[in-house]
């Protein structure tokens, strides 16, 4: 299911491509991150996602293809359909642990092209409201297998998380993945083939930003 889900939103130019024979990840996606509040409630977040160029070429070209615009939207739809089943690629969790759902469709949704690269825009939102105090909330982001990487620019860490709807007491950070440098090299010795070998191994590499309310 992985691997179709991937295929489906990456196209199958990425699984054919014939520089991605070897090493985990396969592809890239560079994140933007803004934190969504309203009267002191978190609601959810807005993201954009900018898919590197090789892994683009195909979603822009079948993009390219389609000039109907009703036709356009439901390839949109379809596409955004796979990445809500897979919640987003992110999991929200409070100071007990607890998983926090989202609801069950994106907002203020769609792709377009960003020069040669794909980006994907949408909003998701917390099937229930949190209130921003005496809390502390984590929103985890990765690809399972890891057969994508999904991160912020460390070089552009406030650039692109944004967090100044959060209230004065509310602090937010980034929290950049710890690798051990044996992990690294065993996810460079996977095949492109080996999607689901190990569905842990995206977790270890896994984008984190934690707020922290008083």
């Amino acid at each position: 299911m992985k691997k179709q889900i991937i295929s489906f939103l990456f196209s199958v130019f990425l699984l054919t491509f014939s520089s991605y024979t070897i090493a985990h990840p396969h592809a890239f996606i560079s994140m933007t991150n803004k934190v969504l509040v309203e009267k002191g409630n978190l609601m959810g977040f807005s993201v954009q996602w900018v898919l590197d160029e090789v892994s683009s070429a195909g979603v822009l070209y079948d993009l390219k293809q389609i000039k109907d615009p009703k036709e356009r939207q439901a390839f949109v739809d379809s596409m955004m359909k796979n990445i809500t089943s897979e919640h987003y690629f992110s999991y929200f969790f409070d100071k007990q642990g607890n998983k926090i759902k989202y609801l069950s469709k994106p907002k203020n949704y769609g792709m377009k092209s960003n020069g040669t690269e794909a980006l994907y825009y949408f909003d998701f939102l917390l099937s229930q409201p949190q209130k921003l105090e005496n809390n502390i909330f984590e929103l985890s982001t990765y690809d399972e297998s890891y057969y994508v990487s999904m991160y912020y620019d460390k070089e552009q860490i406030k650039k692109v998380v944004d967090f100044s709807q959060l209230p004065k007491n509310c602090k937010g950070r980034v929290v950049e993945p710890n690798v051990d440098q044996k992990i690294k090299e065993y996810a460079s010795s996977l095949d492109k083939n080996q999607v689901n070998v190990d569905t842990s191994l995206g977790k270890i590499f896994a984008q984190r930003v934690v707020i922290k309310c008083e």
